[in-house]
């Protein structure tokens, strides 16, 4: 399979399993989540949050050269000591009324632990083009999740401070250059299996999806 193959099946698997087509989002978008909801997504989305810069971390200790530099070039940015982003998580979640003992305290639905570690295992584990394509498959979404937060943040939920919407504001520019990065390798570099690339790029989406309808499921059980 050509490079300009696999990138398609890529963005074709990407689009179909988009985050925004969940109903958690297409909910989140249209004003209909609860206060309650937002809490609770807010406290399980940090695990990922948290651990995502540690499966960079784990990433580039399996890489070297150009590749390297530019995963610890996306670790400095999301460990930056004048906002690290978890840091920014925790503020809008207390933008939400969710304190830091409320988000420790929470206990982690399983599509919270799932995603985390599906994507551990992606990146300390399988080949470096499969957990490129992961990671990929994730931050390429970012962008456009980020604007449709902070719309909806600040048009329904009462969001409208900068310290609750900075993670956003952040992610909406930066996940763009991170995007081209990653796309950029894989168009150069993507050797290997292109279905097992194509088989974890899915496995990432589906653990992505699933950590929203943990949130959105048990809302529903809450609330019925």
């Amino acid at each position: 399979m050509a490079k300009a193959e696999l990138l398609r099946k890529l963005d074709a698997a990407i689009a179909e399993k988009s985050l925004l087509k969940h109903p958690f989002y297409q909910d989140w978008q249209a004003g209909k989540l609860s206060r309650e909801a937002l809490q609770l997504y807010a406290a399980q989305y940090y695990r990922h949050v948290e651990a995502f810069p540690k499966h960079l971390r784990v990433l580039a200790a399996r890489t070297e050269g150009p590749l390297q530099g530019l995963i610890r070039e996306n670790l400095a940015e999301e460990e930056n000591p004048a906002g690290p982003h978890p840091k920014l998580w925790r503020d809008f979640a207390a933008a939400l009324g969710v304190g830091e003992d409320d988000i420790t305290c929470c206990p982690a639905l399983p599509g919270t632990q799932t995603v985390v570690q599906k994507f551990r295992e992606i990146c300390g584990d399988r080949p470096v083009a499969e957990a490129v394509a992961a990671l990929y498959a994730y931050e390429s979404q970012v962008p456009e999740i980020a604007t449709t937060k902070i719309d909806g943040l600040k048009k329904f939920y009462g969001v409208t401070e900068p310290e609750g919407l900075a993670y956003f504001k952040i992610h909406e520019e930066a996940d763009k250059a991170h995007r081209a990065a990653w796309r950029g390798w894989l168009e150069e570099h993507a050797d290997g299996n292109e279905e097992d690339i194509l088989a974890t790029t899915h496995e990432a989406l589906d653990a992505l999806w699933g950590a929203l309808d943990a949130v959105h499921c048990e809302r529903q059980e809450l609330t019925t």
